[in-house]
């Protein structure tokens, strides 16, 4: 059983998700706010935004309005922002925007890599917001190991993939501190999973805004709050999820955990999985095996499962979980095709809410 607010893109391959990112690389850069690849009227004296990905595209074009123009370096929903290697014409868009949003953290490196070599471009790091709202720092990891970059990274994934941080307990990967919600959101880079760290980082957005061009701050700072208003809603049903308890869940990634940190799940996910598919390496037998028997056994209320770069392996845990009847939720890291931030999220939301409908909580946080 899949719950997902969207078609099922056809699955992906890591491998086919680089070659795809590859390709993009060389492409040109596109408007987020124009089909036909125009400026919407705003190229003569409008502002330049770029952004990393589709995601902070869209929440930098609803805080700016017609007043700019907008462009995403990662368009294609097909593309791993992990692994992107920037062209040059996608370098020279960062060092001449006025302003660049991105998520940081060595989530989106190759804008790091692209500023390096700029002058003092103003920029907007979700990673700053989300310290900023939560208190909780987001360490620097470095994918390059990961696709045959120099040996002098070697060490990140050690702390990316380490026990302390993906909290797990010895049995299925429990979190150890439910109950005072001590989350693994602290070390995981996916913050626009955090409804909170979203509306800051419209909120950032419309400052820097304001300060280039004094002219329409008042807009800025409007579409901002009009924007963090519109997560209200989906803030209280994860709320009311909360409120009915605690629900143990499974992940093939952890790209949604801030989501569902939210609403104080329960992540049963055997963490020497979880640091074999954030590592990009097989599991052992054991941890596959445990997995499989999470699914099987139906200890989870829903498999959330990273559609955009799938593996023969999460493919088989996918597999599992649809034999067993347990729910899939469809997780992405890119805007999917045609939707916005906000309705993205509120399909995201309504899945979790309907994969949840019959389950029950577990006591006292899954302890």
């Amino acid at each position: 059983m899949s719950s997902s607010p969207f078609p099922r893109r056809p699955r992906l391959t890591r491998a086919a998700a680089l070659t795809m990112a590859a390709l993009v690389g060389g492409a040109v850069l596109t408007a987020c706010g124009s089909e036909d690849g125009t400026d919407d009227g705003t190229a003569a004296g409008g502002l330049n935004l770029v952004a990393s990905t589709t995601v902070y595209a869209d929440i930098a074009e609803q805080v700016a309005g017609d007043n700019a123009t907008v462009e995403s370096v990662i368009y294609d929903p097909a593309a791993d922002p992990h692994s992107y290697e920037a062209s040059p014409a996608d370098a020279a868009a960062v060092a001449d925007a006025d302003l660049v949003v991105y998520n940081g953290a060595g989530y989106d490196a190759f804008v790091d890599r692209a500023l390096e070599n700029a002058a003092d471009v103003p920029v907007v790091r979700a990673v700053d917001e989300y310290a900023r709202v939560t208190g909780e720092t987001v360490a620097e990891h470095s994918h390059d190991d990961e696709h045959g970059a120099a040996d002098d990274h070697d060490g990140d994934h050690d702390d990316h993939g380490g026990d302390d941080e993906h909290g797990a307990a010895d049995d299925h990967g429990t979190e150890d501190d439910h109950e005072g919600h001590d989350h693994t959101s602290d070390t995981n880079e996916h913050v626009w999973f955090s409804l909170p760290t979203a509306a800051a980082v419209a909120e950032r957005v419309a400052e820097e805004l304001a300060t280039i061009d004094e002219e329409n701050a008042e807009e800025y700072r409007d579409n901002a709050r009009r924007f963090a208003e519109t997560l209200t809603p989906l803030e209280e049903q994860l709320d009311v999820i909360h409120d009915r308890g605690h629900f143990p869940y499974a992940q093939t990634e952890r790209v949604g955990a801030h989501l569902f940190d939210a609403a104080h799940m329960v992540d049963r996910t055997p963490r020497g999985f979880l640091s074999s598919i954030e590592d990009d390496t097989d599991p052992s037998a054991a941890d596959l095996s445990a997995m499989l028997d999470l699914i099987a056994e139906r200890e989870v209320a829903f498999l959330a499962f990273n559609n955009q770069t799938e593996t023969p392996v999460t493919a088989r845990v996918r597999d599992a979980a649809e034999s067993a009847d347990v729910a899939v939720v469809d997780l992405t890291e890119t805007l999917p095709e045609g939707v916005d931030y906000t309705t993205w999220m509120t399909g995201i939301v309504d899945s979790l809410s309907s994969a949840l409908a019959g389950a029950t909580p577990v006591a006292d946080g899954g302890h």
